[in-house]
């Protein structure tokens, strides 16, 4: 989150992809089953036309929709952001 901030901006993945969700609890779920306990949510305000639907996860498993965007995602710095941590 401290690289995030520092830079202003989301930087792709190694497959050129910023993957997304729209709601921050579903975000969450990708993180907690790698065994992550705190996380933080940006809430975003992107260009639709750079995201598309992933189908790289069990919609059925996670019970949400992924999206990837194509590129860094650049931040205005106030973005609305949710802190979460659970026991695991």
């Amino acid at each position: 989150m401290e690289k995030i901030v520092g830079e202003g901006r989301i930087r792709k993945s190694w497959d050129g992809k910023v993957y997304l969700c729209k709601r921050p609890e579903d975000s969450c779920k990708f993180l907690v089953i790698r065994g992550k306990k705190k996380m933080s949510v940006i809430e975003i305000n992107i260009d639709k036309s750079k995201v598309k639907e992933s189908h790289d996860h069990s919609e059925a498993f996670f019970q949400c929709k992924a999206y990837m965007h194509d590129g860094d995602i650049e931040l205005k710095g106030n973005e609305r952001v949710w802190d979460y941590e659970f026991d695991l």
